[in-house]
Protein backbone atom coordinates (compact mmCIF):
# COMPACT_ATOMS: atom_id res chain seq x y z
CA UNK A 1 0.00 0.00 0.00
CA UNK A 2 1.52 3.22 -1.34
CA UNK A 3 1.03 7.05 -1.15
CA UNK A 4 -1.35 6.82 1.71
CA UNK A 5 0.54 8.77 5.35
CA UNK A 6 1.33 6.87 8.59
CA UNK A 7 -1.30 8.03 10.92
CA UNK A 8 0.00 9.59 14.20
CA UNK A 9 -1.09 9.14 17.77
CA UNK A 10 -3.12 12.51 17.83
CA UNK A 11 -6.85 12.12 18.01
CA UNK A 12 -8.11 12.13 14.93
CA UNK A 13 -12.35 12.58 13.12
CA UNK A 14 -13.97 10.55 11.75
CA UNK A 15 -17.30 11.45 9.16
CA UNK A 16 -19.63 8.80 8.03
CA UNK A 17 -22.37 8.39 6.00
CA UNK A 18 -24.55 4.91 5.35
CA UNK A 19 -27.67 5.90 2.71
CA UNK A 20 -26.33 5.96 -1.01
CA UNK A 21 -23.25 6.75 -2.10
CA UNK A 22 -21.81 5.48 1.50
CA UNK A 23 -18.81 6.58 2.63
CA UNK A 24 -16.10 7.61 5.26
CA UNK A 25 -13.47 10.35 5.78
CA UNK A 26 -10.69 10.98 8.06
CA UNK A 27 -9.59 14.56 9.57
CA UNK A 28 -6.75 15.75 11.45
CA UNK A 29 -6.83 18.02 14.64
CA UNK A 30 -5.73 21.18 12.10
CA UNK A 31 -8.35 19.84 9.38
CA UNK A 32 -6.64 18.14 7.35
CA UNK A 33 -8.69 15.36 5.35
CA UNK A 34 -6.43 12.48 5.60
CA UNK A 35 -8.18 9.94 3.97
CA UNK A 36 -11.52 9.48 2.17
CA UNK A 37 -13.40 7.49 -0.07
CA UNK A 38 -16.80 5.96 -0.90
CA UNK A 39 -17.65 2.36 -0.64
CA UNK A 40 -19.04 1.80 -4.34
CA UNK A 41 -15.48 1.60 -5.02
CA UNK A 42 -14.82 -1.46 -2.85
CA UNK A 43 -17.66 -3.45 -3.68
CA UNK A 44 -17.82 -2.13 -7.55
CA UNK A 45 -21.90 -1.71 -6.91
CA UNK A 46 -22.84 2.05 -8.18
CA UNK A 47 -23.93 4.44 -5.24
CA UNK A 48 -23.66 1.36 -2.89
CA UNK A 49 -25.81 2.32 0.29
CA UNK A 50 -25.43 0.91 3.80
CA UNK A 51 -22.64 0.68 6.49
CA UNK A 52 -18.93 1.44 4.30
CA UNK A 53 -17.48 -1.49 5.92
CA UNK A 54 -15.04 -2.16 3.30
CA UNK A 55 -13.76 1.65 3.30
CA UNK A 56 -13.62 1.60 6.79
CA UNK A 57 -11.38 -1.71 7.11
CA UNK A 58 -9.73 0.22 4.32
CA UNK A 59 -8.89 2.82 6.47
CA UNK A 60 -7.86 0.83 9.37
CA UNK A 61 -5.04 -0.99 7.60
CA UNK A 62 -3.56 2.15 5.95
CA UNK A 63 -3.87 4.30 9.63
CA UNK A 64 -3.14 1.01 11.84
CA UNK A 65 -6.63 1.75 13.29
CA UNK A 66 -5.70 5.35 14.29
CA UNK A 67 -7.65 6.72 17.66
CA UNK A 68 -10.93 8.69 16.66
CA UNK A 69 -13.59 10.59 17.89
CA UNK A 70 -16.75 9.80 14.83
CA UNK A 71 -19.52 11.88 13.80
CA UNK A 72 -22.35 10.76 11.69
CA UNK A 73 -24.79 12.29 9.30
CA UNK A 74 -28.11 11.58 11.15
CA UNK A 75 -30.52 13.70 13.66
CA UNK A 76 -30.86 13.18 17.27
CA UNK A 77 -33.80 11.30 18.59
CA UNK A 78 -35.68 14.07 19.29
CA UNK A 79 -34.56 16.79 16.70
CA UNK A 80 -35.71 13.67 14.05
CA UNK A 81 -39.35 13.43 15.57
CA UNK A 82 -39.10 17.49 15.52
CA UNK A 83 -37.80 17.08 11.88
CA UNK A 84 -40.83 14.59 10.93
CA UNK A 85 -43.38 16.81 12.81
CA UNK A 86 -42.48 20.10 11.05
CA UNK A 87 -42.44 17.84 7.33
CA UNK A 88 -46.00 16.95 8.55
CA UNK A 89 -47.62 20.17 9.45
CA UNK A 90 -46.38 21.96 6.49
CA UNK A 91 -47.28 18.87 4.35
CA UNK A 92 -50.93 19.43 5.94
CA UNK A 93 -51.36 23.44 5.50
CA UNK A 94 -50.63 23.32 2.26
CA UNK A 95 -52.11 20.72 0.75
CA UNK A 96 -48.88 18.65 -0.19
CA UNK A 97 -48.18 15.03 -0.46
CA UNK A 98 -45.46 12.84 1.07
CA UNK A 99 -44.76 9.11 1.32
CA UNK A 100 -43.75 10.35 5.13
CA UNK A 101 -46.94 10.57 6.37
CA UNK A 102 -46.57 10.89 10.84
CA UNK A 103 -47.06 7.27 10.90
CA UNK A 104 -44.44 5.52 8.96
CA UNK A 105 -42.36 8.45 9.94
CA UNK A 106 -42.54 7.43 13.68
CA UNK A 107 -42.04 3.87 12.81
CA UNK A 108 -38.90 4.31 10.99
CA UNK A 109 -37.47 6.50 14.00
CA UNK A 110 -38.27 4.23 16.45
CA UNK A 111 -37.08 1.10 14.61
CA UNK A 112 -33.70 3.12 13.77
CA UNK A 113 -32.91 4.16 17.11
CA UNK A 114 -34.52 1.34 18.67
CA UNK A 115 -32.36 -2.02 16.92
CA UNK A 116 -29.29 0.10 17.67
CA UNK A 117 -27.44 2.31 15.17
CA UNK A 118 -25.10 -0.05 14.39
CA UNK A 119 -26.37 -3.42 15.26
CA UNK A 120 -25.12 -6.20 13.36
CA UNK A 121 -21.71 -4.44 11.60
CA UNK A 122 -19.87 -7.53 10.56
CA UNK A 123 -15.94 -6.79 9.35
CA UNK A 124 -15.00 -3.73 11.22
CA UNK A 125 -14.66 -2.21 15.01
CA UNK A 126 -17.35 0.04 14.05
CA UNK A 127 -19.91 -1.78 16.18
CA UNK A 128 -17.74 -1.49 19.46
CA UNK A 129 -17.81 2.22 19.45
CA UNK A 130 -19.57 4.72 20.26
CA UNK A 131 -20.11 7.77 18.32
CA UNK A 132 -19.67 10.81 19.36
CA UNK A 133 -21.51 13.31 17.27
CA UNK A 134 -24.65 13.30 14.96
CA UNK A 135 -24.46 15.97 11.81
CA UNK A 136 -27.57 16.64 10.44
CA UNK A 137 -28.06 16.03 6.59
CA UNK A 138 -27.73 19.93 5.03
CA UNK A 139 -25.38 21.12 7.77
CA UNK A 140 -22.64 18.19 6.81
CA UNK A 141 -23.13 19.76 2.92
CA UNK A 142 -22.36 22.95 3.88
CA UNK A 143 -19.83 22.70 6.23
CA UNK A 144 -17.95 20.30 3.08
CA UNK A 145 -18.57 23.25 1.22
CA UNK A 146 -17.82 26.09 3.17
CA UNK A 147 -14.63 24.25 4.75
CA UNK A 148 -12.96 23.11 1.20
CA UNK A 149 -13.52 26.98 0.01
CA UNK A 150 -11.18 28.64 1.77
CA UNK A 151 -13.70 31.26 1.59
CA UNK A 152 -13.56 33.38 5.42
CA UNK A 153 -17.02 34.59 5.00
CA UNK A 154 -19.64 33.27 2.51
CA UNK A 155 -22.98 31.88 2.18
CA UNK A 156 -23.78 28.54 1.42
CA UNK A 157 -26.66 26.64 -0.46
CA UNK A 158 -27.68 22.92 -0.55
CA UNK A 159 -29.88 21.85 -2.82
CA UNK A 160 -30.70 17.95 -3.32
CA UNK A 161 -33.69 15.54 -3.18
CA UNK A 162 -34.27 15.21 -0.03
CA UNK A 163 -32.24 14.48 3.60
CA UNK A 164 -33.59 14.70 6.45
CA UNK A 165 -37.18 15.86 5.32
CA UNK A 166 -35.08 18.60 3.81
CA UNK A 167 -33.98 19.25 -0.12
CA UNK A 168 -32.54 22.83 0.93
CA UNK A 169 -30.84 25.30 3.31
CA UNK A 170 -29.06 28.38 3.05
CA UNK A 171 -26.31 29.07 5.57
CA UNK A 172 -24.21 32.32 6.47
CA UNK A 173 -20.43 30.80 6.87
CA UNK A 174 -18.37 33.40 8.98
CA UNK A 175 -15.09 32.74 10.88
CA UNK A 176 -15.06 28.85 10.80
CA UNK A 177 -19.01 28.77 11.19
CA UNK A 178 -22.10 28.17 10.15
CA UNK A 179 -25.43 29.49 10.56
CA UNK A 180 -28.34 28.24 9.41
CA UNK A 181 -30.86 31.47 7.94
CA UNK A 182 -33.58 29.54 5.59
CA UNK A 183 -34.36 25.66 5.03
CA UNK A 184 -36.88 23.82 2.69
CA UNK A 185 -39.16 21.05 3.15
CA UNK A 186 -38.82 18.99 0.03
CA UNK A 187 -41.98 18.94 -0.88
CA UNK A 188 -41.56 22.25 -0.80
CA UNK A 189 -38.45 22.79 -2.93
CA UNK A 190 -38.63 20.15 -5.45
CA UNK A 191 -36.07 21.23 -7.87
CA UNK A 192 -33.98 18.07 -7.36
CA UNK A 193 -37.10 15.42 -7.39
CA UNK A 194 -38.65 16.82 -10.54
CA UNK A 195 -35.33 16.04 -12.60
CA UNK A 196 -34.81 12.54 -11.38
CA UNK A 197 -38.90 11.96 -12.06
CA UNK A 198 -37.93 13.78 -15.42
CA UNK A 199 -34.42 11.81 -15.73
CA UNK A 200 -37.16 8.55 -15.16
CA UNK A 201 -39.64 9.52 -17.86
CA UNK A 202 -36.97 10.04 -20.28
CA UNK A 203 -35.89 6.47 -19.75
CA UNK A 204 -33.01 6.98 -17.83
CA UNK A 205 -32.01 5.62 -14.35
CA UNK A 206 -33.31 8.35 -12.09
CA UNK A 207 -30.09 7.81 -9.38
CA UNK A 208 -27.52 7.83 -11.89
CA UNK A 209 -28.29 9.58 -14.97
CA UNK A 210 -29.52 13.20 -14.87
CA UNK A 211 -26.32 14.46 -16.43
CA UNK A 212 -27.97 12.85 -19.71
CA UNK A 213 -30.57 14.87 -19.48
CA UNK A 214 -28.42 18.14 -18.95
CA UNK A 215 -26.57 17.29 -22.11
CA UNK A 216 -29.94 16.81 -24.31
CA UNK A 217 -30.89 19.95 -22.89
CA UNK A 218 -28.56 21.72 -25.20
CA UNK A 219 -30.08 20.18 -28.40
CA UNK A 220 -33.31 21.96 -27.36
CA UNK A 221 -35.07 24.90 -28.43
CA UNK A 222 -37.12 27.10 -25.70
CA UNK A 223 -40.50 26.13 -26.15
CA UNK A 224 -43.06 28.04 -23.83
CA UNK A 225 -45.67 25.12 -24.60
CA UNK A 226 -43.55 22.61 -23.48
CA UNK A 227 -42.26 24.50 -20.51
CA UNK A 228 -46.08 25.25 -19.11
CA UNK A 229 -46.70 21.48 -19.58
CA UNK A 230 -44.02 20.63 -17.57
CA UNK A 231 -44.60 22.96 -15.05
CA UNK A 232 -48.29 21.94 -14.33
CA UNK A 233 -47.69 18.38 -14.80
CA UNK A 234 -45.38 18.67 -11.90
CA UNK A 235 -47.05 20.84 -9.85
CA UNK A 236 -50.71 18.22 -10.16
CA UNK A 237 -48.06 15.83 -8.88
CA UNK A 238 -47.00 17.17 -5.57
CA UNK A 239 -50.71 18.44 -4.67
CA UNK A 240 -52.44 15.69 -2.04
CA UNK A 241 -54.45 13.29 -3.48
CA UNK A 242 -52.05 12.94 -6.92
CA UNK A 243 -49.49 10.72 -7.27
CA UNK A 244 -45.80 11.41 -6.00
CA UNK A 245 -43.97 10.38 -8.88
CA UNK A 246 -40.27 11.01 -7.06
CA UNK A 247 -41.63 8.78 -3.26
CA UNK A 248 -43.07 6.87 -6.16
CA UNK A 249 -40.09 5.59 -8.28
CA UNK A 250 -37.34 5.00 -4.75
CA UNK A 251 -40.52 2.64 -3.00
CA UNK A 252 -40.98 -0.79 -3.39
CA UNK A 253 -43.45 0.10 -6.00
CA UNK A 254 -40.96 1.95 -8.15
CA UNK A 255 -41.06 -0.35 -11.15
CA UNK A 256 -44.85 0.26 -11.84
CA UNK A 257 -44.36 4.30 -11.14
CA UNK A 258 -41.53 4.58 -13.54
CA UNK A 259 -43.80 2.53 -15.71
CA UNK A 260 -46.88 5.14 -15.23
CA UNK A 261 -44.03 7.81 -15.97
CA UNK A 262 -43.18 6.68 -19.23
CA UNK A 263 -46.92 6.33 -19.97
CA UNK A 264 -47.54 9.87 -19.20
CA UNK A 265 -44.53 11.05 -21.61
CA UNK A 266 -46.23 9.60 -24.34
CA UNK A 267 -49.79 10.73 -23.79
CA UNK A 268 -49.17 14.28 -21.79
CA UNK A 269 -45.70 15.12 -23.65
CA UNK A 270 -45.35 13.11 -26.85
CA UNK A 271 -45.59 16.20 -29.35
CA UNK A 272 -42.48 17.66 -28.22
CA UNK A 273 -39.24 16.05 -28.88
CA UNK A 274 -36.80 14.95 -26.21
CA UNK A 275 -34.51 17.30 -26.82
CA UNK A 276 -37.29 20.40 -25.86
CA UNK A 277 -38.33 18.80 -23.10
CA UNK A 278 -35.20 18.70 -21.35
CA UNK A 279 -34.24 21.75 -22.52
CA UNK A 280 -37.01 23.16 -20.67
CA UNK A 281 -36.43 20.97 -17.53
CA UNK A 282 -32.84 22.50 -17.66
CA UNK A 283 -34.81 26.07 -17.92
CA UNK A 284 -36.81 25.30 -15.03
CA UNK A 285 -34.66 23.63 -13.00
CA UNK A 286 -32.03 26.73 -13.68
CA UNK A 287 -34.76 29.51 -13.00
CA UNK A 288 -35.42 27.57 -9.68
CA UNK A 289 -32.50 27.91 -8.14
CA UNK A 290 -31.36 31.01 -9.46
CA UNK A 291 -34.90 32.90 -8.54
CA UNK A 292 -34.19 30.55 -4.75
CA UNK A 293 -30.02 32.47 -4.41
CA UNK A 294 -31.92 35.88 -5.34
CA UNK A 295 -34.33 35.56 -2.79
CA UNK A 296 -32.71 34.29 0.39
CA UNK A 297 -28.86 35.39 -0.30
CA UNK A 298 -28.00 39.26 0.51
CA UNK A 299 -25.68 41.33 -0.76
CA UNK A 300 -24.62 38.78 -4.34
CA UNK A 301 -22.66 41.04 -5.66
CA UNK A 302 -18.95 40.83 -5.11
CA UNK A 303 -19.88 38.08 -2.13
CA UNK A 304 -18.84 34.70 -1.94
CA UNK A 305 -20.63 31.78 -2.40
CA UNK A 306 -20.06 27.63 -1.74
CA UNK A 307 -22.55 25.15 -3.15
CA UNK A 308 -23.31 21.62 -1.86
CA UNK A 309 -26.02 19.06 -2.80
CA UNK A 310 -26.77 16.77 -6.09
CA UNK A 311 -28.10 19.69 -7.51
CA UNK A 312 -24.78 21.29 -7.90
CA UNK A 313 -23.63 18.22 -9.99
CA UNK A 314 -25.30 20.29 -12.52
CA UNK A 315 -22.38 22.46 -13.75
CA UNK A 316 -24.63 24.44 -16.63
CA UNK A 317 -26.64 25.58 -13.23
CA UNK A 318 -23.33 26.11 -11.37
CA UNK A 319 -22.18 28.77 -14.47
CA UNK A 320 -25.35 30.78 -14.22
CA UNK A 321 -25.26 30.70 -10.65
CA UNK A 322 -21.43 32.23 -10.99
CA UNK A 323 -22.96 34.53 -13.38
CA UNK A 324 -25.60 36.13 -11.11
CA UNK A 325 -22.41 38.41 -9.93
CA UNK A 326 -20.52 36.43 -7.52
CA UNK A 327 -16.53 37.34 -7.02
CA UNK A 328 -15.77 33.67 -6.13
CA UNK A 329 -17.74 30.39 -6.27
CA UNK A 330 -16.84 26.99 -4.96
CA UNK A 331 -18.54 24.06 -5.85
CA UNK A 332 -17.82 20.81 -2.98
CA UNK A 333 -16.02 18.42 -5.39
CA UNK A 334 -17.91 15.44 -4.19
CA UNK A 335 -20.92 17.59 -4.27
CA UNK A 336 -23.59 14.75 -3.53
CA UNK A 337 -24.06 12.76 -0.60
CA UNK A 338 -20.62 11.07 -0.56
CA UNK A 339 -19.21 14.40 0.28
CA UNK A 340 -21.64 14.15 3.44
CA UNK A 341 -18.88 12.34 5.36
CA UNK A 342 -16.32 15.19 4.85
CA UNK A 343 -18.71 18.15 6.17
CA UNK A 344 -19.72 15.41 9.28
CA UNK A 345 -16.23 15.38 10.34
CA UNK A 346 -16.04 19.23 9.89
CA UNK A 347 -18.82 20.04 11.94
CA UNK A 348 -17.52 17.71 14.29
CA UNK A 349 -14.22 18.97 14.77
CA UNK A 350 -15.29 22.55 15.03
CA UNK A 351 -17.05 21.46 18.47
CA UNK A 352 -13.49 20.93 19.69
CA UNK A 353 -11.14 23.15 17.69
CA UNK A 354 -10.31 26.45 16.22
CA UNK A 355 -10.41 25.03 12.68
CA UNK A 356 -10.57 27.37 9.29
CA UNK A 357 -11.72 26.81 5.92
CA UNK A 358 -8.68 25.81 4.24
CA UNK A 359 -8.25 26.21 0.25
CA UNK A 360 -8.72 22.20 -0.93
CA UNK A 361 -5.06 21.29 -2.61
CA UNK A 362 -6.42 18.35 -4.36
CA UNK A 363 -9.15 15.37 -3.88
CA UNK A 364 -6.98 12.90 -4.04
CA UNK A 365 -7.82 11.30 -0.57
CA UNK A 366 -8.42 7.67 -1.33
CA UNK A 367 -5.81 4.38 -1.54
CA UNK A 368 -2.61 4.92 -3.13
CA UNK A 369 -0.74 1.26 -4.23
CA UNK A 370 2.59 0.22 -4.20
CA UNK A 371 4.96 -0.49 -7.46
CA UNK A 372 5.07 -4.09 -6.26
CA UNK A 373 0.79 -4.56 -5.75
CA UNK A 374 1.07 -2.88 -9.12
CA UNK A 375 3.31 -5.09 -10.90
CA UNK A 376 1.88 -8.38 -9.68
CA UNK A 377 -1.53 -7.20 -11.10
CA UNK A 378 0.28 -6.88 -14.55
CA UNK A 379 1.91 -10.56 -14.35
CA UNK A 380 -1.35 -12.00 -13.23
CA UNK A 381 -2.72 -10.48 -16.35
CA UNK A 382 -0.05 -11.30 -18.55
CA UNK A 383 0.17 -7.86 -19.52
CA UNK A 384 2.07 -6.98 -22.30
CA UNK A 385 4.22 -3.74 -20.17
CA UNK A 386 7.86 -2.25 -20.15
CA UNK A 387 8.67 0.28 -17.67
CA UNK A 388 9.76 3.65 -19.76
CA UNK A 389 12.57 5.67 -18.59
CA UNK A 390 10.46 9.04 -19.21
CA UNK A 391 6.01 7.55 -18.26
CA UNK A 392 4.91 11.41 -18.79
CA UNK A 393 6.82 11.41 -22.24
CA UNK A 394 5.54 8.30 -23.53
CA UNK A 395 2.18 8.94 -22.61
CA UNK A 396 2.19 12.47 -24.57
CA UNK A 397 3.09 10.86 -27.46
CA UNK A 398 0.76 8.21 -27.54
CA UNK A 399 -1.82 10.61 -27.17
CA UNK A 400 0.08 13.09 -29.98
CA UNK A 401 -0.70 9.86 -32.34
CA UNK A 402 -4.26 9.51 -31.91
CA UNK A 403 -3.82 6.41 -29.28
CA UNK A 404 -6.35 6.01 -25.99
CA UNK A 405 -4.50 5.41 -22.52
CA UNK A 406 -6.11 4.76 -19.53
CA UNK A 407 -4.01 6.53 -16.43
CA UNK A 408 -3.63 4.86 -12.99
CA UNK A 409 -1.51 6.38 -10.66
CA UNK A 410 -0.99 8.00 -7.01
CA UNK A 411 -4.05 8.03 -4.83
CA UNK A 412 -7.72 7.40 -6.47
CA UNK A 413 -9.83 10.85 -6.29
CA UNK A 414 -12.31 11.71 -4.03
CA UNK A 415 -15.90 12.24 -5.36
CA UNK A 416 -17.73 11.93 -9.20
CA UNK A 417 -15.22 13.57 -11.09
CA UNK A 418 -11.58 11.69 -12.60
CA UNK A 419 -9.71 14.43 -12.07
CA UNK A 420 -6.10 12.47 -13.65
CA UNK A 421 -5.47 9.69 -11.22
CA UNK A 422 -8.53 7.18 -12.24
CA UNK A 423 -8.80 8.39 -15.83
CA UNK A 424 -9.23 7.83 -19.66
CA UNK A 425 -6.99 10.07 -21.58
CA UNK A 426 -7.05 11.14 -25.20
CA UNK A 427 -6.10 13.89 -27.96
CA UNK A 428 -8.80 16.68 -28.20
CA UNK A 429 -8.89 17.80 -31.84
CA UNK A 430 -10.67 14.57 -32.76
CA UNK A 431 -14.81 15.77 -32.46
CA UNK A 432 -15.85 12.27 -33.09
CA UNK A 433 -14.19 10.71 -30.40
CA UNK A 434 -17.85 11.07 -28.13
CA UNK A 435 -19.11 8.24 -30.72
CA UNK A 436 -16.19 5.45 -31.08
CA UNK A 437 -15.13 5.74 -27.33
CA UNK A 438 -18.41 5.73 -25.61
CA UNK A 439 -19.00 2.72 -28.05
CA UNK A 440 -16.15 0.75 -26.75
CA UNK A 441 -17.14 1.84 -23.13
CA UNK A 442 -20.66 0.61 -23.53
CA UNK A 443 -21.82 4.31 -23.00
CA UNK A 444 -24.69 6.34 -24.10
CA UNK A 445 -23.68 9.92 -23.45
CA UNK A 446 -24.72 13.30 -24.79
CA UNK A 447 -22.44 15.17 -22.97
CA UNK A 448 -19.26 16.06 -24.80
CA UNK A 449 -16.08 14.38 -22.83
CA UNK A 450 -14.05 16.69 -20.26
CA UNK A 451 -10.75 19.27 -21.14
CA UNK A 452 -8.37 18.74 -18.90
CA UNK A 453 -6.26 22.01 -19.89
CA UNK A 454 -2.92 23.62 -18.02
CA UNK A 455 -4.44 26.01 -15.59
CA UNK A 456 -1.25 28.37 -17.24
CA UNK A 457 -3.28 28.48 -20.93
CA UNK A 458 -6.72 28.86 -19.64
CA UNK A 459 -7.24 31.90 -20.60
CA UNK A 460 -6.95 31.17 -23.90
CA UNK A 461 -9.53 28.65 -23.96
CA UNK A 462 -11.96 29.94 -21.57
CA UNK A 463 -13.84 32.71 -20.92
CA UNK A 464 -15.08 34.24 -17.30
CA UNK A 465 -12.50 32.33 -15.10
CA UNK A 466 -12.34 34.91 -12.86
CA UNK A 467 -13.83 33.90 -9.27
CA UNK A 468 -13.76 30.37 -10.98
CA UNK A 469 -10.47 28.65 -11.17
CA UNK A 470 -10.01 27.00 -7.73
CA UNK A 471 -13.12 25.67 -8.52
CA UNK A 472 -12.68 24.43 -11.81
CA UNK A 473 -9.48 22.58 -10.75
CA UNK A 474 -12.43 19.66 -9.70
CA UNK A 475 -14.16 19.85 -12.90
CA UNK A 476 -17.30 21.39 -11.29
CA UNK A 477 -18.51 24.22 -13.67
CA UNK A 478 -18.88 25.24 -17.22
CA UNK A 479 -17.27 27.89 -18.72
CA UNK A 480 -18.16 29.15 -22.60
CA UNK A 481 -15.03 28.38 -24.41
CA UNK A 482 -13.13 30.85 -26.94
CA UNK A 483 -12.61 30.99 -30.41
CA UNK A 484 -9.51 29.01 -30.15
CA UNK A 485 -10.73 26.72 -27.70
CA UNK A 486 -13.42 25.60 -30.77
CA UNK A 487 -10.88 25.55 -32.87
CA UNK A 488 -8.53 23.38 -31.61
CA UNK A 489 -10.26 20.92 -29.15
CA UNK A 490 -13.50 20.36 -30.89
CA UNK A 491 -14.01 16.95 -29.11
CA UNK A 492 -14.47 18.64 -25.58
CA UNK A 493 -16.79 21.20 -26.31
CA UNK A 494 -20.45 20.74 -26.02
CA UNK A 495 -22.93 21.85 -29.02
CA UNK A 496 -23.77 25.19 -27.31
CA UNK A 497 -20.24 26.43 -26.93
CA UNK A 498 -19.37 25.46 -23.58
CA UNK A 499 -16.84 23.09 -21.63
CA UNK A 500 -17.09 21.15 -18.18
CA UNK A 501 -13.00 22.13 -17.96
CA UNK A 502 -10.60 20.93 -15.36
CA UNK A 503 -7.68 23.31 -15.08
CA UNK A 504 -4.84 21.29 -14.30
CA UNK A 505 -2.24 22.58 -11.76
CA UNK A 506 1.99 21.62 -10.90
CA UNK A 507 0.98 21.51 -7.40
CA UNK A 508 -1.93 19.65 -7.54
CA UNK A 509 -1.10 16.63 -10.10
CA UNK A 510 2.32 16.65 -11.77
CA UNK A 511 2.47 13.95 -13.01
CA UNK A 512 -0.68 14.83 -15.45
CA UNK A 513 0.60 18.43 -16.26
CA UNK A 514 3.79 16.74 -16.83
CA UNK A 515 1.81 14.58 -19.55
CA UNK A 516 -0.34 17.14 -20.98
CA UNK A 517 2.97 20.04 -20.91
CA UNK A 518 4.62 17.78 -23.31
CA UNK A 519 1.97 16.91 -24.96
CA UNK A 520 1.83 21.16 -26.07
CA UNK A 521 4.98 20.04 -26.76
CA UNK A 522 4.00 17.99 -29.26
CA UNK A 523 0.62 19.61 -30.62
CA UNK A 524 0.85 22.97 -29.59
CA UNK A 525 -2.63 22.43 -27.80
CA UNK A 526 -2.63 22.36 -23.56
CA UNK A 527 -5.70 20.41 -23.68
CA UNK A 528 -6.05 16.76 -23.47
CA UNK A 529 -9.43 14.91 -22.93
CA UNK A 530 -10.49 13.47 -19.62
CA UNK A 531 -13.07 10.92 -18.94
CA UNK A 532 -13.47 8.65 -15.76
CA UNK A 533 -11.36 5.37 -15.77
CA UNK A 534 -14.40 2.83 -16.02
CA UNK A 535 -17.00 0.64 -17.76
CA UNK A 536 -20.93 1.87 -18.32
CA UNK A 537 -22.44 1.74 -14.50
CA UNK A 538 -19.31 0.65 -13.03
CA UNK A 539 -17.93 3.06 -10.36
CA UNK A 540 -14.49 4.37 -10.91
CA UNK A 541 -11.84 1.92 -10.63
CA UNK A 542 -9.93 1.50 -7.09
CA UNK A 543 -7.36 -1.09 -7.17
CA UNK A 544 -4.11 -2.12 -9.88
CA UNK A 545 -7.04 -5.28 -10.23
CA UNK A 546 -9.81 -3.12 -11.33
CA UNK A 547 -7.65 -0.98 -13.43
CA UNK A 548 -5.97 -3.67 -15.76
CA UNK A 549 -9.71 -5.46 -15.82
CA UNK A 550 -11.53 -2.54 -17.61
CA UNK A 551 -8.36 -1.34 -19.62
CA UNK A 552 -8.82 -5.57 -21.10
CA UNK A 553 -12.39 -4.88 -21.27
CA UNK A 554 -12.82 -1.75 -22.49
CA UNK A 555 -10.75 -1.93 -25.85
CA UNK A 556 -7.94 0.75 -24.85
CA UNK A 557 -4.68 1.36 -26.48
CA UNK A 558 -2.55 1.41 -23.59
CA UNK A 559 -2.72 0.98 -20.17
CA UNK A 560 -0.31 3.97 -18.25
CA UNK A 561 -0.27 2.30 -14.12
CA UNK A 562 2.07 3.60 -11.74
CA UNK A 563 5.77 3.36 -13.75
CA UNK A 564 4.96 0.76 -15.98
CA UNK A 565 2.93 1.03 -19.45
CA UNK A 566 0.53 -2.16 -21.04
CA UNK A 567 0.03 -2.14 -24.25
CA UNK A 568 -3.60 -3.88 -25.69
CA UNK A 569 -2.77 -6.72 -27.20
CA UNK A 570 -4.38 -8.06 -30.90
CA UNK A 571 -6.20 -11.18 -29.05
CA UNK A 572 -7.61 -11.96 -26.15
CA UNK A 573 -5.98 -13.44 -23.36
CA UNK A 574 -6.43 -16.79 -21.74
CA UNK A 575 -8.35 -16.97 -18.10
CA UNK A 576 -5.52 -15.07 -15.68
CA UNK A 577 -4.96 -16.00 -12.08
CA UNK A 578 -6.38 -13.44 -10.26
CA UNK A 579 -4.15 -11.68 -7.07
CA UNK A 580 -5.49 -12.13 -3.24
CA UNK A 581 -6.50 -8.78 -3.37
CA UNK A 582 -8.99 -8.89 -6.47
CA UNK A 583 -10.10 -12.69 -5.07
CA UNK A 584 -10.97 -10.63 -1.86
CA UNK A 585 -12.70 -7.69 -4.04
CA UNK A 586 -14.73 -10.32 -6.12
CA UNK A 587 -16.27 -11.58 -3.10
CA UNK A 588 -17.77 -8.38 -1.91
CA UNK A 589 -19.39 -7.42 -5.05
Amino acid sequence: MADTPLANHKPQVLGWHDSHSASVALLSQTGEILYAAAEERFTRNKLQKGTPVHALNDMDQRFQKPAVSRCYTDLPLGAKIARNAGLAWNTWRKGLNSAKSPVSMAGTTLRRFGRGRFGGIVGTDANSQSFDGLCEHHTAHAYSAYFLSGFGSAHVVTIDGVGDCLSGAVFEGRGGGLSLLHKFYYNDLTVAADYETFTAMMGFNPDRHCGKITGLAAYGRRNDACTAALEAFFERSWRKGRCNYFDGIHSPEGEAVIAELRRARADEFGRFSREDLSFAMQHIAERTVLDLIRTHVPNIRGGNIALAGGVFANVRINQKVKELGFANIFVTPPMDDGGLSIGAAFAHLCKTTDVQPHRAANMFLGPGFSEGEIQESLDCAQANYERPSDIAAAVARLLADGKVVGRFDGRMEFGPRALGNRSILYGARDPSVNDWLNKRLNRTEFMPFAPATLADEADRCYLGLDGCRHTAEFMTITFDCTDYMKETCPAVVHVDGTARAQLVTLDANPGLYAIIAEYQSLTGIATVVNTSFNMHESPIVLSPDDAVRTFQDGHLDYLAIGPFLAKATPTPQPTRPHTKRDRKQRALA
